[in-house]
């Protein structure tokens, strides 16, 4: 099963990246790609998306982000609810104050407009820029000994890179 076609929506060109003559649009957009999925949603840029998650019916609910600009507006199994600027965290935690269990135990359905995402990470435009470079130099490994070192033509973060990952990576939303 392919992975519908979604344009890139990055902004990122080879252009982007001065003395890095290799970089092709592909690979560019393959680590974008590779990240994203890593991280578990966009990262960046900063885009206006309607999140949907199920809450259990605490006060506090998760979204799946990692950095929440606005709540334009929220929605709790179809009821519009009010949500002020102090009611959110820039975590992507919601307090929405009149939220309660629902009385056959079921989810809250939670549906919240939103602006998320960061507008220019630069650690992680570095991690783009490693991983798009070695995507695009295929046949390009280090052999020390009988032991072969890197990962030519894959889109895969090295060991050193996941820390990068690691922070802009969704963990459990309860």
């Amino acid at each position: 099963m392919t992975e519908p076609a979604i344009p890139a929506d990055h902004g990122l060109t080879p252009d982007d990246f001065p003395g890095a003559t290799a970089l092709t649009q592909d690979a560019i957009d393959a680590a974008v790609s590779a990240v994203r999925r890593l991280a578990d949603w966009h990262v960046w840029p900063e885009r206006a998306e309607t999140l949907r998650v199920d809450a259990p019916g605490d006060k506090l609910v998760a979204l799946p982000t990692k950095r929440l600009v606005s709540v334009e507006s929220v929605t709790v199994d179809g009821r519009e609810v009010t949500i002020g600027e102090n009611d959110f965290s820039e975590d992507g935690t919601l307090w929405i104050a009149s939220m309660t269990p629902h009385p056959e135990g079921r989810p809250r359905r939670v549906v919240a407009e939103v602006v998320h995402g960061f507008a220019a990470p630069g650690d992680v435009l570095s991690l783009i820029r490693s991983m798009a470079g070695r995507a695009s130099a295929p046949g390009q490994a280090y052999q020390v000994g009988r032991i072969n070192v890197g990962a030519p033509g894959a889109v895969t973060p090295q060991s050193t890179e996941w820390r990068i990952i690691d922070q802009i990576r969704l963990g459990p939303i309860p």
